[in-house]
């Protein structure tokens, strides 16, 4: 099927993007959300996006490539524990600025190459660190899924309003990290 003139593939995906951005949650983002959105008829998706399932690898590989960006950025010129806690900080941070393109952003690669790549840009500055801490499989994988569900079951609960009690979550966030770091801080100590 022939694209529409004028339409691309980049603008179908910028459109889906900010319909993450606008509600926070990857649900809402539908071919037919994005065909209305830039005023095109849901059959005209098809040119450019190739169903649901396309349309969520799409908004995972953007969101992924995003995160990786920050995570690399706030790694760059810290070891130890401060490239530690500044990279959780960091994802942290992402999650709760945009939530839905954190949720997006976990997506099970399975055999798809460039996911896999995408995911591993995003895991490398922390992986990096704690490689250079002697920390080897499996307890790599088994802190970094720790780590993963520690920010995403906090960020899920903070945007849906859930952390009700009188502490702020930002404070609960701080102490978030102090726990995840206390797991290896004898090992980034033994680094220097």
């Amino acid at each position: 099927m022939a694209a529409r003139v004028g339409i691309t593939k980049d603008q179908v995906i910028n459109a889906g993007i900010e319909i993450l951005q606008e509600n926070g949650d990857p649900n809402s983002v539908t071919m037919s959300a994005i065909a209305s959105k830039i005023g095109i008829r849901v059959q005209s998706m098809y040119a450019h996006i190739d169903g649901s399932t396309a349309l969520r690898r799409e908004l995972a590989l953007f969101s992924l490539n995003a995160l990786a960006t920050r995570l690399t950025k706030v790694a760059i010129g810290n070891s130890g524990t401060k490239a530690v806690r500044s990279i959780i900080h960091e994802q942290l941070h992402f999650a709760n600025e945009q939530p839905g393109m954190f949720a997006a952003s976990i997506y099970p690669p399975g055999n798809d190459k460039e996911m896999q790549e995408a995911i591993q840009r995003v895991n490398y500055p922390m992986h990096k660190v704690l490689e250079q801490a002697q920390i080897g499989e499996p307890r790599l994988t088994h802190w970094s899924r720790l780590v993963l569900s520690t920010i995403y079951g906090f960020t899920m609960l903070q945007r849906d309003h859930q952390l009700t009690l009188p502490v702020v979550p930002e404070e609960s966030m701080e102490y978030l990290i102090n726990v995840l770091v206390k797991d290896i801080e004898k090992e980034l100590t033994d680094m220097h």
